[in-house]
């Protein structure tokens, strides 16, 4: 085989993104951005709330918060009610900093897999996902295989 067969058949490797449990200095570094898109979903809410809210989470067993440098990820352990409780992990969010920047979406997809498996350690039984994120689907189905659509029927109190 010559050497331009060789170099034609070599493929490009992504090398994942650096993923890291959120902590309490990482508030300055993600903390502006991140307040900006809560103010844009939450516009009745103080900034100083948000912080607060942030700031509590980071240390609940129940939650699991991760970045990297241009994305978080929040993930809640979530009991149903019932008989027989089921736990199941409820991603809250997967945003990144620039929704139109193609690598750190493929980046941000990569915590999927951290919530997979922070989720089997606590035993849950499904990921609910697509909640409230910025990584298409596809890319989350890369990282968690087959994805399935829930129809959910309620009614406003």
């Amino acid at each position: 085989m010559n050497q331009t067969a060789a170099i034609e058949s070599v493929e490009e490797v992504r090398t994942p993104a650096l993923v890291r449990r959120f902590e309490s200095p990482d508030l300055s570094r993600h903390g502006p951005w991140l307040l900006k898109r809560f103010a844009t979903i939450f516009p009745e809410l103080p900034e100083k709330l948000v912080g607060a809210y942030l700031s509590g989470l980071i240390f609940d067993n129940e939650h699991a918060f991760f970045y990297q440098d241009h994305a978080v990820a929040l993930a809640q352990l979530v009991h149903s009610p019932g008989i027989k409780s089921v736990k199941v992990v409820q991603e809250r969010f997967v945003w990144v900093e620039d929704r139109t920047n193609k690598d750190q979406l493929e980046n941000a997809a990569d915590f999927y897999s951290h919530i997979k498996l922070w989720g089997m350690r606590q035993s849950a039984e499904r990921i609910i996902v697509c909640e409230s994120s910025d990584v298409p689907k596809n890319l989350i189905e890369a990282r968690l295989g087959r994805l399935f659509d829930t129809k959910v029927t309620h009614a406003r109190v």
